[in-house]
């Protein structure tokens, strides 16, 4: 078993609950769109829907950075994060982060947790709306192998990405107290 020499995280969700209405957010772009299409994910949805129109594209995309924004004002300083990660950090790792965020988002985000100077590497939606890709980004620019990484995330995509490029991967949740919870069913055990 190789030693771990990476993290990578995922935003929202795993190190911040953004107070986004997803549900709301897709119901705009679904209009704007003129499509009924679940848009689940929403970032890749919306780049396949519009493969073809990237002036559509560009317009959705700004739809959902304006309500991303809104809600990264609400973001807090939050010591344990910050504490965590310099923690990471003072252990010689490197830490990336891979985000279906736009840049200007995870940056103000990173910002207002107190936590941006502190990654390696940022990788969001304009470098690829595709998890799996992001992680290949995020592993060529912190010079790591997936089995020198650990990968936490909150959803099945992460789940799936992860496990496909052979990353040690977590899986967790955040509960109504903003308590984060490890689903042991999807931690890889030979971590």
């Amino acid at each position: 078993m190789k030693e771990i020499k990476a993290v990578i995280f995922d935003l929202d969700g795993t190190l911040v609950n953004l107070p986004i209405n997803w549900d709301e957010v897709r119901e705009k772009v679904r209009k704007l769109l003129k499509t009924s299409h679940p848009l689940k994910p929403l970032g890749l949805s919306v780049y396949e829907i519009t493969r073809n129109n990237p002036e559509l594209r560009e317009r959705a995309f700004k739809l959902i950075e304006s309500e991303e924004l809104k809600a990264a004002l609400q973001a807090k300083y939050d010591s344990r994060l910050h504490e965590m990660i310099v923690q990471l950090k003072k252990a010689r790792l490197k830490i990336g982060l891979v985000t279906l965020q736009g840049l200007k988002t995870a940056s103000l985000v990173l910002e207002k947790l107190g936590i941006k100077n502190l990654f390696d590497v940022i990788v969001t939606r304009e470098r690829s709306v595709y998890r799996l890709e992001q992680l290949k980004i995020a592993l060529r620019e912190l010079k790591v192998e997936p089995e020198e990484t650990l990968f936490i995330g909150d959803t099945i995509w992460d789940l799936e990405a992860g496990s496909k490029l052979g990353c040690k991967t977590l899986i967790v949740k955040r509960d109504i107290n903003n308590v984060i919870e490890i689903k042991d069913k999807f931690f890889q055990p030979n971590l």
